[in-house]
């Protein structure tokens, strides 16, 4: 099967080990470091599903605490995306921390609908920047303390 093709084929039941093979660099160091931080900061075990939303078709990896999603990783050749859904209550928060984050980080926050109380954003970590964000964007959904 060519490469290509592994993250589309449903037929083919992705081991997580073949995304490292099929992700190339830098993307693939953003994407180490990030699992990396997810199963040793949550202790949360990656697990590998298969999408067929026209938003974001492929295999992905989901990552849940007690129960709650963290976040899904979608590899690409490339770069892969992190979609996080976060409470409306920590956008004004993630805006008091501007400095903190990246322009099209800031902007995806703030321009992403809301939609039941939450946002859904999709990053593409595609530098090291915009891995630092969403590792900080894990942080303050999961640790701090928000109504």
């Amino acid at each position: 099967m060519d490469d290509n093709d592994l993250i589309l084929d449903g037929s083919h039941h992705l081991a997580f080990e073949e995304i490292s093979r099929y992700i190339e660099e830098p993307a693939l160091s953003f994407w180490i470091d990030l699992n990396s931080f997810l199963q040793n900061k949550y202790k949360a075990k990656p697990k590998m599903s298969y999408s067929k939303c026209s938003m974001q078709r492929g295999w992905n990896v989901k990552y849940q605490k007690s129960g709650k999603s963290l976040c899904t990783l979608y590899p690409e050749k490339e770069i892969f995306i992190l979609l996080i859904v976060i409470k409306l209550d920590l956008v004004p928060i993630i805006e008091a921390l501007e400095n903190e984050f990246e322009p099209a980080v800031l902007d995806l926050v703030r321009s992403a609908r809301p939609f039941n109380g939450t946002k859904w954003l999709m990053i593409k970590v595609e530098s090291e920047a915009v891995l630092k964000n969403v590792r900080e964007l894990l942080v303050l959904k999961h640790d701090l303390p928000v109504s």
